[in-house]
């Protein structure tokens, strides 16, 4: 009789693959059945920090918490539009409950910056 058990090697998900509509953290659950539902959170925290996705909105349920729902980064106005056509509430700012309509994107200047050379002589 042996009292060894045997492992099963871990699966290396390292990579995910973000939809390119928007999406919430069940939908990306469902593409990947396989990873537990911490560490998909984990994973969209980190995609978050490094500006892989953004989160463009809330769906508010009958019961519950409100769902983040989230897109790539740099989301087109068709994918803002089409959120918000299937439920997606944007955000309010919580001092004037007014609702924020701006989405945060990436900076790119219009023209380059080119760095300036002055030779000094001694």
């Amino acid at each position: 009789m042996s009292n060894k058990t045997t492992k099963t090697p871990k699966k290396n998900l390292s990579a995910i693959e973000w939809p390119t509509a928007h999406f919430t953290i069940n939908d990306v659950g469902q593409k990947y059945p396989d990873i537990i539902n911490i560490t998909l959170r984990f994973r969209v925290k980190k995609a978050l920090e490094a500006h892989d996705i953004v989160t463009i909105g809330k769906i508010k349920p009958a019961i519950g918490r409100p769902r983040l729902v989230f897109a790539k980064a740099n989301p087109t106005k068709e994918i803002l539009e089409a959120a918000t056509a299937s439920g997606v509430l944007p955000f309010e700012d919580a001092g004037t409950k007014a609702v924020k309509t701006v989405i945060p994107v990436a900076a790119i200047p219009a023209t380059p910056v080119a760095a300036a050379v002055t030779v000094v002589k001694s």
